[in-house]
């Protein structure tokens, strides 16, 4: 093949350009001119555009280059590379990094001999099948081929210098099989479809360190296989079947820091010994069936940060050992059935963050040693039977993020010093037994974005200072006693919140290593079963970002205001229940996300607006008034009022004029009524043979109320 003008120039302007040059200083030019050879061959078979030879090598995106100038990397993630990756990277003698990772390859092409090649990362492509000559990279010791399209379950075979080897996020399936590869120090298959039990050549891995087989069907008892296993420091096996308790040689290892099995069908007693789980630092067992009651030897753990035990059946009370943990940062017994008062000892837990009791059945009250935690961000307390006033000394941790204490039996009143937790997101105080009004200090908590007042005694007012909450991206005061009319100032909510979209990721926010999702939450008011009155205001329009709005079973008055179309990311209104008349306003159509609007039960009249949004609902979401048109059955008459095209003295003509036609229309339907009930009624008596009772139109709707609901993640 014949050579480009560019073939030939290349060596002697890298010469001259190398000798030159006073920056790079080379020690090897004739190293960089082989090894650029190279990377231009794979840039011509691969497409890869951004290697351009008149420019530095050096500077060549995704290059690594030794001192000596030779090729020692190649980090090529997301490159857009696809197909077949050529073996020409073997002719780059010193490489030893080559990251393949977030592309589209089908393949990778390995040469029989032998390379320098230590890590090799092929995750996130398109394989589906293993590489072939994987032996022959006998420097090979770490291999990533996650997030492919393997199927084989049984490996190839690898040199014995592989340390780390990650199959996880594919599609093996069926028993799985090691082989004799004995010098693993990290193994990961989670993701797949692997079943059967797990198997015993894991027990003979004697150097291994990192063990996640998380995600597959493994079932069975976990085998007591782990005592050659004397240097695993991370176990992850959540998400499989297994059975049985923890054997005691997985106990006795001394080096395992994380054991992560939740997600199986673990059972029996939590037994410990002291001297077990020596240098644990996670241990997770959540969604298990361990029973009975937590071992005080827990207590012993001296090395732990993290306790998972949620969704167990654990029982009894919790021990105040736990206060020995002194590493404790995150405690989790959620969905237990702990009963007895939380233990005042945690208090004694200094460097702890979070702390999750809830759904058990705790009694008494929130001890007051729990305010001494400088450190909590996160108190999860709900579905629980604790109870007494909300202790104000809470407003002592100051770097709380989550507060979460609703379906208790707390009394009271909502202290005023909760004002000064400025970093507070949430506060969730629903179906509890507080009173009073809602105290003008938490105007104060700037970071506050969901404040759940619902089903308690609150009166008084709503406040008008709830704009200064700039955060704040739903509301919940339903089922409470609040009074009077809506402040124009709720016009101002939602300034600085992002609007809920189904299409993006839920929102993680990440607090000092706690992590809270379920943050994708659509913007919503619920002012609903209160004693409100007065009229909607017209600012109500102005909140371009509100999606739910609950305003049913109330004593609002007045009409539905026109304004309420420029909400237009308002996707249910509820406004049942109330005295509202009038007509429905024209500008709901343009409401072009509206699934629910729930006028029912007011003394609202004329014709609903055609819309695509409004024709196809229930038609009970419109009963109760005198509207007519679809969703509803009874059509609307020439005289029908259209919505908000009220008459004026001009165009409705004398008063007198006007009662004269009502009185016309109402003698025209009397009529018509009374030919229709005769004319079946006579058709009834001469046909009973196939007689036929009319459509009978019955509807139902069940509303649902807007829910915060609680991540257990």
């Amino acid at each position: 093949m014949a050579m480009s003008l560019a073939d030939l120039l290349l060596p002697l302007f890298l010469l001259v350009f190398l000798t030159r040059s006073r920056s790079q200083c080379p020690t090897n030019p004739s190293a960089i001119v082989n090894d650029t050879q190279v990377l231009l061959s794979l840039r011509d078979r691969l497409g890869i555009k951004v290697w351009n030879e008149t420019a530095n090598p050096r500077a060549w995106r995704g290059v690594e280059w030794s001192s000596d100038n030779q090729v020692e990397g190649l980090a090529l993630s997301r490159f857009n590379l696809s197909g077949v990756f050529p073996a020409t990277w073997a002719e780059l003698p010193s490489l030893a990094r080559l990251d393949l990772s977030q592309n589209g390859l089908s393949s990778l092409e390995v040469p029989c001999k032998n390379t320098q090649l230590n890590l090799l990362n092929l995750s996130s492509n398109s394989l589906q099948e293993f590489p072939g000559n994987l032996s022959s990279l006998e420097s090979l010791e770490s291999l990533d081929l996650s997030g492919n399209f393997l199927t084989v379950a049984g490996l190839p075979k690898f040199s014995l210098t592989l340390r780390s080897l990650n199959l996880s996020i594919n599609n093996l399936t069926g028993s799985f099989s090691i082989g004799g590869n004995l010098g693993l120090e990290a193994l990961e298959l989670s993701h797949n479809g692997l079943s059967g039990s797990i198997p015993e050549t894991f027990g003979e891995m004697t150097n291994l360190t990192r063990l996640d087989i998380s995600y597959n069907r493994f079932r069975g008892d976990l085998p007591d296989i782990w005592s050659k296993n004397l240097e695993l420091r991370y176990m992850r096996i959540s998400k499989n079947s297994l059975q049985g308790g923890l054997p005691p040689s997985l106990r006795r290892l001394r080096k395992l820091s994380e054991l992560r099995a939740a997600y199986n069908c673990l059972s029996g007693p939590l037994e410990l010994e002291d001297g077990d789980f020596a240098s644990i630092e996670v241990l997770n067992l959540g969604l298990n069936g361990f029973s009975g009651t937590i071992p005080a030897t827990l207590g012993g753990l001296r090395n732990l940060k993290i306790l998972d035990l949620r969704g167990n059946r654990f029982s009894g009370a919790i021990p105040g050992e736990l206060s020995k943990l002194s590493h404790l940062q995150l405690l989790v017994l959620t969905g237990n059935r702990f009963s007895g008062a939380i233990p005042p000892e945690l208090g004694n837990c200094s460097n702890i963050r979070g702390i999750r009791l809830d759904s058990n059945y705790l009694t008494g009250t929130i001890p007051g040693e729990l305010s001494k935690l400088s450190h909590l961000q996160q108190l999860v307390l709900s579905s629980n039977d604790i109870g007494g006033e909300l202790p104000s000394g809470l407003s002592n941790c100051t770097v709380l993020v989550v507060l979460w204490l609703g379906k208790n039996k707390f009394s009271g009143n909502l202290p005023e010093s909760f004002g000064d937790l400025s970093r507070l997101l949430i506060l969730e105080l629903s179906s509890n037994d507080l009173v009073g009004s809602i105290p003008a200090m938490l105007q104060n908590m700037s970071a506050l974005q969901f404040l759940i007042l619902e089903n308690n005694r609150f009166s008084g007012s709503i406040p008008d200072w709830l704009p200064r909450l700039t955060n704040l991206r739903a509301m919940d005061f339903s089922v409470n006693r609040f009074s009077g009319e809506m402040p124009e100032s709720i016009g101002r909510l939602f300034a600085n919140v992002q609007l809920y979209n189904k299409s993006k990721r839920h929102m993680m926010i990440q607090t000092g290593g706690l992590v809270y999702n379920g943050f994708a939450f659509p913007t919503f008011i619920d002012f609903s079963f209160n004693q409100l009155t007065g009229s909607i205001p017209a600012a109500i329009g102005d909140l371009y970002k509100l999606q739910v709005l609950d305003l049913r079973h109330n004593q609002l008055t007045g009409p539905i205001p026109e304004s309420l179309g420029k909400a237009r990311n308002l996707s249910k209104v509820w406004l049942a229940g109330n005295r509202l008349n009038g007509s429905i306003p024209s500008s709901v159509v343009d409401l072009s996300f509206l699934t629910i609007f729930d006028v029912s039960n007011n003394s609202l009249v004329g014709r609903i607006p055609d819309s695509p949004q409004l024709s196809p609902m229930d038609a009970a979401l419109f009963a109760g008034n005198q509207l007519c048109g679809l969703p509803l059955t009874n059509t609307c008459s020439s005289t029908a009022m259209l919505p908000h095209k009220l008459r004026t003295e001009g165009q409705g003509g004398s008063e007198q004029d006007q009662t004269e036609v009502i009185t016309l229309v109402s003698v025209a339907i009397f009529v018509a009524a009374f030919f229709n009930a005769f004319f079946w009624t006579y058709f009834a008596a001469n046909h009973r043979a196939h007689s036929h009772a009319g459509n009978q139109i019955s509807s139902s709707s069940t509303m649902l109320l807007p829910s915060f609901l609680p991540s257990s993640s």
